[in-house]
């Protein structure tokens, strides 16, 4: 990220000459689609708007979704869903090369525009671009790199974008899209399906689904304007030999429910073999982590600003009360708090597996129900064995 942001600043000030209204037309506007990669951010694909001005020497990149991960307060200011991000552009070799270092794949289509409307493109990513940085809130699916060049496209054609892609139905929800971006990295995968909330199930229309760069490039394909096609011409740059999203998203029921069942062994077998403190040190850390885990649900749902976690079913099975269980209660609290605490996951497992439900998580149920039930049975025994000693 830092050798891609010396780029950028590199190239600022000779793009601001360059980029002047003055300065002359962009003759050509191409949209480019680059493949995803291997860091966190890099995940979903990234895109930009190349202008091409041969008599002017423009010849460069327009893209958002930039943030600086070393500005004081970022990292909380992310946690709370204060994300300020910003816009910029660089020279094409300059970019290209970066996405060919980073073994991204490189995909450009020719958008179909009048001279004016190339004119009124120019001006609109210049004005919102700079000066760099000029800060906006980031969203992760309605105001991020994708979003502002599907936007500021239609506004160029006089809203033709949107009106022909709100009435088709996406191909993929919200949902679907993180799962197969993520389906080469189970952790991420699982980190993104406990924590956001039924928000991502709701189906989606063509124009919502251009969140993700090759969905905007998918359905540019089928836009007309004036009866003519929007894309005029499409070519592949550069193919990944390593990075490469699958069309749609394969089911990770197995791997969540191996792993899970790897945990629920760590759990069971100490405590069958012996007793006290150690014996039981992975069922206190598992009940520890379901508990933390809805603690940080529950927080980043009430505490910011991140509304995509609201309403998460997720915390009737990692309950934050779980973490109870390690205290001395008398027996008869203890065996109450453990019957509210699995009658509360058993409801939770339900709403999340039932297909029609607002969110449906069955993978996250098989991942977590091999662990919650090795943690339940070590926890009830544990009241079964204070109730004798109390006899």
């Amino acid at each position: 990220m830092r050798e891609r942001m010396r780029i950028h600043l590199r190239s600022a000030l000779l793009a601001v000459l360059l980029l002047l209204p003055a300065a002359g037309v962009a003759k050509e506007a191409w949209l480019v689609t680059y493949g995803p990669g291997q860091e966190v951010w890099e995940r979903f694909g990234h895109n930009a708007i190349w202008l091409r001005d041969a008599q002017a020497g423009l010849d460069h990149v327009y893209s958002f979704g930039y943030f600086e991960p070393d500005r004081p307060g970022f990292h909380r200011d992310f946690a709370r869903g204060i994300m300020k991000y910003y816009g910029s552009a660089a020279r094409v070799e300059d970019e290209f090369a970066f996405y060919r270092m980073r073994d991204r794949s490189i995909g450009i289509q020719r958008l179909n525009l009048r001279d004016d409307q190339l004119r009124e493109l120019h001006g609109l990513l210049h004005a919102a671009i700079f000066p760099i940085p000029q800060y906006y809130d980031y969203d992760y699916f309605f105001a991020n790199c994708s979003t502002w060049l599907r936007d500021l496209i239609d506004q160029v054609v006089d809203g033709r974008v949107r009106e022909q892609l709100e009435a088709e139905p996406a191909r993929l929800n919200f949902r679907d899209h993180i799962r197969r971006y993520n389906q080469s990295r189970l952790e991420l995968h699982a980190g993104l399906m406990l924590l956001l909330g039924p928000d991502i199930d709701r189906p989606r229309t063509a124009w919502e689904e251009g969140f993700v760069p090759d969905g905007l490039a998918q359905w540019m394909d089928g836009v007309r304007v004036d009866g003519h096609p929007l894309v005029a011409e499409s070519k592949t740059l550069y193919r990944s030999q390593r990075h490469h999203a699958p069309h749609s998203p394969d089911s990770q029921i197995w791997a969540y429910a191996l792993v899970s069942g790897l945990f629920a062994l760590l759990v069971l077998l100490p405590v069958r073999f012996g007793a006290g403190f150690w014996p039981s040190l992975a069922w206190r850390l598992g009940l520890i982590g379901i508990g933390l885990a809805g603690t940080v649900v529950l927080v980043m749902w009430f505490a910011s600003g991140h509304s995509v976690i609201d309403h998460n079913r997720v915390v009737l099975m990692l309950n934050p009360a779980w973490l109870l269980l390690l205290l001395p209660w008398p027996r008869v609290i203890s065996r109450v708090l453990w019957w509210l605490l699995v009658t509360a996951a058993l409801a939770g497992s339900a709403a999340l597996v039932w297909p029609g439900s607002a969110q449906y998580r069955p993978e996250v149920v098989a991942g977590l129900l091999p662990l919650m039930a090795a943690v339940s049975w070590v926890a009830w025994q544990r009241v079964d064995q204070r109730k004798d000693a109390r006899s």
